[in-house]
Parts: C-alpha cells; structure tokens; sequence
C-alpha cells in the first residue's frame, strides 16, 4: 500500500467518533483492504475465516476501540491485526479449557508467556528489557526497527531520509526479503550471520543463549516471540511517521 493511501486511514482513525456515514463506509473498505495480504499463520487455529476476522477485528479493535495509538503505516496495522488473532485464540483456549474442567475457572497459559517460560522469563519481564534496548538505540535505528524491522517497508525506502540506511539496517539486524519468500524477512535470529547484529545479540542474551549455539525449534519460537514483544514496544514510541516516496510496484508483506 503506497504511503499517500495509509494516509487516509490514519486520518480516519483518528477522528473516529466523527466520522460521516459516508466516511465511515469508506473507512471500513479501506482497512479491510489493506489486511487483505496479511494472514497470520495463528488464524489457522480458528474456526472463522480471515475475512469474518478482519469483519471481527474493525469492529472491535478499530471502530469500538478506546485507544488513540493510529497505526502509522501499513506494517504497524498488521502487528495489530497479529495481536487480535492471538487474543482470539487465548479467549478460545480459555473457554475449551473450562469445558474440559466442567466448570473449573483456571486460566489458560497466555500464548507468550508458556514458550518463554523454559527461559525464565514473562512477557511482562521481555517488554521491560526491550524498553532499555530501544533506549540504547539511535532514532535513524528506531525509524528501522520500526517502519522495515516491525513493518516490513523494505529498508531501501527510507534511504533518502537515513544516511547509510542499507549499512545501518544490516548492523540493526534486519533480514531482507527474498523474491518469492515471503518468511524470509523481517527479523529471524536464523543463521550465525544474523544472530552476531544487534537484534540478535540482544535476544540470544535475554534467552541466555550464546551466537554459536544451534538452536533448537523452541528456542526460535521464543526469539520470535521476543521480537514480537520488541516491536510492541518499538511501534508504542511516539515518533514522528516518516515520509516516504510512493511505488504503485510495493505490494505489504504476508
């Protein structure tokens, strides 16, 4: 989606509570549009469709919602679009788990916090150390982790407004997106190469695994995890949105 169009529905979404008939149709074609391409592997696990989800989720997460954070590009919609999927499952998981107990009220596990459990840590406890990371950072590698690490804008988008952005980006960390791949980008902590960035160090440190360890499948879940959590926190930060030159060609990452 070009820059100019999520425009649109920033400034839809920010003055929700006044928006004509007329808007507000406009409003719901518009976000159901750009969530189109976005189809987290997590809503497998569900018993709707992706369209009734994206029904599901204007409904509740964009037009009845309480929170003034307006996603500011295409990416930072996702990662909410993500976040509602996984709600959905833990309220699904709680309900099958007080049928199974006939009545008991035990909660089920948050779907973060079990993985992260074999690490000693909480979701709780990974949001405060990414608060102190994202500190660390300078903000061209914010405006990074934000727009290309959390958003999937590729890196080469944000060269006229960061020096050196391609350098900058590989340092940080950021994966970048093969032809046809569509796993491929973003932020894995995969090959040795990746885990020595910055992004990989922080996490394999949180983990308390070292670079040259082979990682076992739970031990990348909960990196991904981890990195979820970082770009909560990062995409949280009240910066500025970059302004970036359209490409009728850039089509949103899967």
């Amino acid at each position: 989606m070009q820059s100019e169009q999520f425009e649109r529905i920033h400034a839809f979404w920010t003055r929700r509570p006044q928006l004509t008939q007329g808007e507000l149709g406009e409003f719901y074609q518009r976000v159901i549009a750009a969530l189109t391409p976005c189809r987290p592997r997590e809503a497998a696990s569900l018993g709707d469709s992706l369209a009734d989800l994206r029904h599901q989720f204007f409904i509740e997460k964009v037009l009845h919602s309480d929170s003034e954070a307006a996603p500011h590009h295409v990416g930072a919609l996702f990662l909410y679009f993500k976040r509602f999927i996984i709600d959905q499952l833990r309220k699904q998981r709680i309900e099958e788990d007080a049928d199974a107990q006939d009545g008991c009220d035990l909660q089920a596990p948050d779907s973060y916090a079990a993985p992260l459990r074999d690490y000693q840590l909480t979701p709780q406890q990974v949001r405060a150390a990414a608060d102190v990371f994202i500190a660390t950072l300078p903000r061209d590698l914010i405006l990074l982790l934000r727009h290309c690490g959390c958003g999937g804008m590729p890196v080469k988008e944000l060269a006229e407004q960061i020096a050196s952005a391609h350098y900058h980006g590989g340092k940080l960390g950021l994966v970048h997106r093969q032809k046809g791949d569509p796993d491929s980008a973003g932020r894995q902590v995969v090959e040795p190469a990746h885990r020595a960035t910055l992004l990989g160090s922080w996490v394999l440190s949180l983990l308390k695994l070292r670079v040259g360890d082979a990682l076992a499948a739970r031990d990348l879940q909960a990196a991904q995890i981890v990195l979820d959590i970082l770009c909560v926190a990062a995409l949280s930060l009240h910066l500025d949105p970059v302004s970036t030159p359209s490409n009728p060609n850039e089509r949103p990452p899967a």
